[in-house]
């Protein structure tokens, strides 16, 4: 019997063989935006930004639909359920790789991944030796972020630690409550509920910004290009003021976010089953910054080039060409 998961990459493969040989689909000529995001931060912004009264009127109206994994997102946007979503960065480059026609905007989110440990020091990746560390999405963002890291720190997966993967964050939170593993891997705002539930269980686990790590192990920033917007190229063909509109509208909702934590964390609570203090720890703890595509390029470059030392199927292939950048005006 064929898995969920494995039955999901199916279905992405074929919607993609299917719009290599049916151009002509779309949702562009139809009224309103179609738009997806992911549980957490992304979902904030992406759900301020359409409540933009201008860019509703311009639009005639959204929608805006969580999906539940990277998997989900690409059968969404292979076969144009949406037009535009909020999206990891590895998983837009390797949509474009595999030929879905689509165009970064923007990228907003610039570290949410952390580590939780249930005992012992952790000043550093170094301090994992011996543990079991649990990760979600084995091959994605986390995972490849954790395993470049531990590399640089010289640790050997297997050798020195051991890694041990589960389908979602949600089960990561539950291994690791139990305490069943030593060490999790989570985004926000994942991490910070995770932290407030093992506060409530006795638990106090010692954290770690996988952020700061990267800094401090390959001498670069402390940001990562996690996460930004995509819209499918037909989309910005038909409706280029669309997307002007939309740009606008996330550069706004990203600084309403920073400037206004509580609020968003209430808007972030009424669209996902977390309660506002979490969101409002998860914004405290995240780098959210709107740059538009060509202006976060440099760095997505970099940040790509790191991760598929390790899987060039990360993005599907080589670096993104100029077409997968959505051009300033």
């Amino acid at each position: 019997m064929i898995d969920s998961r494995r039955r999901q990459l199916l279905q992405f493969a074929a919607a993609t063989a299917t719009l290599a040989a049916l151009p002509g689909l779309s949702l562009a000529a139809q009224p309103g935006l179609r738009a997806a995001t992911p549980l957490g931060l992304p979902q904030v912004i992406l759900a301020r930004a359409l409540a933009d009264a201008r860019l509703d009127e311009l639009v005639g109206g959204s929608e805006l639909r969580a999906w539940r994994d990277p998997d989900q997102l690409r059968a969404w946007i292979a076969g144009s359920e949406v037009q535009l979503t909020a999206t990891p960065t590895n998983v837009a480059a390797n949509l474009y790789n595999r030929g879905v026609p689509v165009v970064l905007m923007n990228v907003n989110v610039w570290g949410t991944l952390g580590l939780l440990a249930l005992e012992g020091p952790l000043a550093g990746l170094a301090d994992l030796a011996g543990k079991r560390v649990g990760v979600p999405w084995r091959g994605d963002m986390p995972d490849l972020v954790l395993r470049y890291l531990l590399a640089r720190e010289g640790l050997e997966v297997g050798r020195d630690l051991t890694i041990v993967y589960q389908g979602s964050p949600f089960e990561t939170v539950q291994l690791f409550l139990a305490q069943r593993l030593d060490a999790a891997v989570l985004p926000e705002p994942m991490r910070t509920a995770t932290r407030r539930q093992a506060g409530s269980l006795g638990i106090k686990p010692r954290e770690l910004d996988l952020q700061q790590e990267w800094a401090r192990l390959t001498g670069g920033s402390a940001a990562l290009p996690q996460a930004g917007v995509i819209c499918r190229r037909e989309l910005l063909e038909a409706h280029p003021d669309w997307i002007a509109a939309m740009q606008g509208a996330v550069g706004e909702a990203v600084a309403w976010v920073n400037a206004h934590p509580e609020a968003a964390a209430t808007l972030g609570a009424e669209h996902a089953p977390l309660p506002a203090p979490v969101f409002e720890g998860a914004i405290a703890r995240t780098r959210l910054e709107m740059r538009t595509a060509q202006e976060a390029r440099p760095a997505l470059e970099s940040f790509f080039s790191a991760l598929a030392e390790l899987s060039s199927g990360f993005i599907g292939g080589g670096l993104p060409d100029d077409a997968f950048y959505l051009a300033d005006t």
